[in-house]
């Protein structure tokens, strides 16, 4: 391929991605033109006449990135290659342009890249069938997926080049042999236990942007589109130091029509464990153990096991992507459970659903220090802040179920499809969700809605609870951040308490709950069935008194430290809730 090059990472694999193009793996093949006036060239999406461009440096920290999606080439898009000094080539890069040179020496098909896997020819170079990918038409990359299931040995053929390839070496394996089981027996229990390994971090960096990574990723994806699920909806979602509520989410959404969740967690320090694991012993979670390595952050790691690696969430017709504060609400005069709202909502196509939120204001815990524990949470606040004091970027912000077979990652508000394939999203009264006038200063972004639907389902979000429980949650370190042990302070800054402050005041609350009511009954019946499992009555006892000290650590530890200086701007609003909380 004469007028072609290929971008590699030149001492190992490297993830690589073209920004605002849909070239991404661990090579980016890209055609090129000579600019003899220039003596320069320019590079080209390998099927497509869109040109590359270098964007300058932000001044700040001198980065700057290559966009892929220019449709004619001036200065910012001409180019000069430099030779690689003899010693920079590597034995690993000399193999790979021998490979990629047989590779691209006949059409790219079907048949041809099955014997490269089946020849074992990736070894030392597993990353050589990515650069195939861009030229794969969609219908035959699903042609490779579908034979590629149905032949044992050539997936094992393929783990062996591949170990450290989470889609190749545990993704493909598990779905071939779940797919097995399910026809032999005609129904599948989800696994009760997985672990996502310390070193799956690529899975917390790739689809954010309706990349594929790979070739084995395309693979897989397209495979799992072919699943047809059995079940009704599931919840997916990430768990850290929510042991106080755990029992009550769960019970929550069993009662309105949840049939199973995929609960991930790390690092957990609350005792949680215990009940995650009693509550997988039971046969009504998943739990998928979650290591971060240091600095990284959980959320996407866990999203992208779930939605590219186990199969087991590729069952159920529905996946609601939720934090532990955060419930989902119907009105119970339209629907008696969350199935109901489904069928009504599956008569037009859809394949995710966005759903808007109202914040629940905090309320203050009653006289007794057993009140937390006592009643739950969503009995004991029901009334809504004010759209206007959550503000225009809060209010329209949406969380999003989903049919899992169609996504290959998800944001905490959003889930992101292939660029190979279309999508179909609405609102929950099945209207298009459409985002193309985002709240002033946010980009564009399917996370907004253009307008708020709250008519028969949303998202109740208890996020103040009270004074002490936002202090507490406030310290823990977030899913989407990179991972911290024990106290994080970082949250304690003007803005993020100055937001806790500015919705106590009475005229700031607008609205009731009407909608929990009606479901407490069943509810309560399910939540006490909970409490009832085996050993559960004792691990929630060590969860409070866990949630106790780590209360009392904290407010020994703010008042400790020197705020004032740190944060002066914040120190009144700072102390008024020291003062409210004592």
């Amino acid at each position: 391929m004469p007028s072609y090059i290929f971008l590699v990472g030149a001492t190992h694999p490297a993830p690589l991605r073209v920004s605002l193009s849909d070239l991404s793996g661990h090579i980016i093949p890209l055609r090129f033109e000579y600019h003899s006036e220039q003596k320069r060239l320019a590079f080209l999406h390998p099927t497509l006449d869109q040109y590359l461009s270098a964007i300058p440096p932000r001044e700040q920290n001198g980065y700057a990135r290559i966009e892929g999606n220019r449709r004619s080439a001036s200065g910012w898009e001409l180019f000069q290659l430099e030779s690689l000094a003899a010693e920079k080539i590597t034995p690993r890069l000399e193999l790979l342009a021998e490979r990629l040179d047989h590779l691209f020496s006949h059409e790219i098909t079907v048949d041809g890249l099955l014997e490269t896997i089946r020849s074992e020819a990736l070894f030392g170079t597993p990353e050589l069938l990515d650069a195939a990918l861009p030229f794969i038409s969609t219908l035959n990359l699903d042609k490779v997926a579908t034979l590629l299931l149905q032949d044992e040995a050539l997936c094992g053929a393929l783990a062996r080049q591949m170990p450290e390839d989470p889609w190749a070496a545990e993704g493909i394996p598990l779905l071939q042999r779940w797919i097995s089981e399910r026809e032999i027996y005609g129904e599948t229990v989800p696994a009760p236990r997985y672990e996502c390994s310390i070193n799956y971090t690529v899975l917390g960096v790739t689809g954010l942007h309706k990349d594929i990574a790979s070739f084995t990723h395309a693979c897989i994806h397209a495979m799992r589109r072919k699943v047809t699920p059995t079940r009704g909806p599931a919840i997916l979602a990430c768990v850290r130091n929510e042991g106080i509520y755990l029992l009550e989410w769960i019970a929550y959404h069993r009662a309105i029509g949840i049939e199973w969740f995929f609960l991930y967690s790390n690092d957990n320090d609350d005792q949680s464990d215990d009940i995650l694991r009693t509550l997988s012993e039971q046969g009504i979670i998943t739990w998928v153990d979650n290591p971060i390595k240091p600095g990284k952050a959980a959320q996407h790691k866990a999203y992208g096991h779930a939605l590219s690696v186990i199969p087991d969430i590729l069952d159920f017709s529905w996946v609601q992507v939720l934090d532990g504060d955060e419930f989902i609400a119907l009105d119970p005069q339209r629907f008696s459970n969350l199935q109901d709202y489904l069928v009504w909502t599956e008569t037009h196509p859809v394949d995710a659903i966005s759903l808007n939120w109202r914040f629940v204001a905090s309320e203050p815990l009653a006289e007794g220090e057993e009140t937390l524990f006592r009643d739950p949470l969503t009995m004991r606040n029901s009334r809504f802040v004010r759209y206007d004091i959550i503000g225009d970027a809060g209010s329209r912000l949406v969380k999003s179920m989903f049919r899992p077979a169609q996504v290959i990652q998800s944001h905490a508000h959003y889930p992101l499809a292939s660029y190979r394939y279309a999508t179909t999203i609405c609102l929950s009264d099945g209207t298009p969700h459409t985002w193309h006038a985002p709240p002033k200063g946010q980009p564009q972004s399917a996370a907004f809605s253009n307008h708020v639907v709250f008519e028969k389902i949303g998202i109740y979000h208890y996020f103040y609870k009270s004074p002490e429980e936002w202090m507490w949650k406030s310290s823990r370190n977030r899913g989407d951040n990179p991972s911290k042990r024990g106290l994080d302070l970082r949250n304690f800054v003007d803005g993020w308490t100055g937001n806790f402050m500015s919705q106590l005041a009475e005229d700031r609350r607008a609205g009731e709950d009407q909608w929990m009511a009606g479901r407490r009954a069943p509810f309560l019946s399910e939540l006490e069935k909970l409490k009832n499992l085996p050993g559960m009555m004792q691990v929630l006892e060590k969860i409070y008194e866990t949630y106790r000290e780590r209360s009392a650590l904290i407010r020994r530890r703010l008042q400790a430290e020197n705020i004032r200086e740190r944060h002066s701007e914040n120190n009144r609003v700072f102390f008024d809730l020291i003062n409210i909380i004592e």
